[in-house]
């Protein structure tokens, strides 16, 4: 069985490979601020780690789903049919992703801040990767 990678899968994986570095960076000023915060405030805890660790899971698939979502659509003949599939597929991510992170955080098996700050690093990537490259 061969599996079939699109394009925007491809250049969604691309992309990922070339935000690790950055996501890694990331990863440890979060957990210094978190740590600092954690030591004043005498409640430092596990959740923390486990929530970025979530996090930075849920954000590298959030990114890939898009690139797959993307693929899918251009595949698509009929523009209400894209339309159609593009809502469905928006509304089922974010309704997993954020059901995922209530559950953890209600389990107390994640720091919801933590979990969510990794959603944004790809945006912060390309803003920083626009101001030193001039472009995107």
């Amino acid at each position: 069985m061969k599996i079939r990678i699109s394009q925007g899968e491809r250049i969604a994986l691309g992309e990922l490979r070339a935000m690790l570095p950055f996501f890694l960076i990331a990863d440890g000023v979060v957990l210094i601020i978190g740590g600092l915060i954690g030591i004043m405030g005498e409640s430092l805890s596990f959740g923390l780690f486990t929530g970025l660790l979530f996090g930075n899971i849920v954000s590298a698939a959030n990114f890939y789903f898009i690139g797959f979502a993307s693929g899918s659509l251009l595949r698509r003949n009929k523009e209400s049919g894209a339309r159609g599939f593009a809502g469905a597929a928006y509304g089922l991510r974010f309704f997993g992703m954020f059901a995922l992170y209530w559950v953890l955080a209600s389990l107390g098996l994640i720091n919801l801040f933590a979990a969510l700050v990794p959603l944004l690093y790809p945006s912060f990537y390309y803003k920083i990767k626009a101001v030193f490259n001039k472009s995107v």
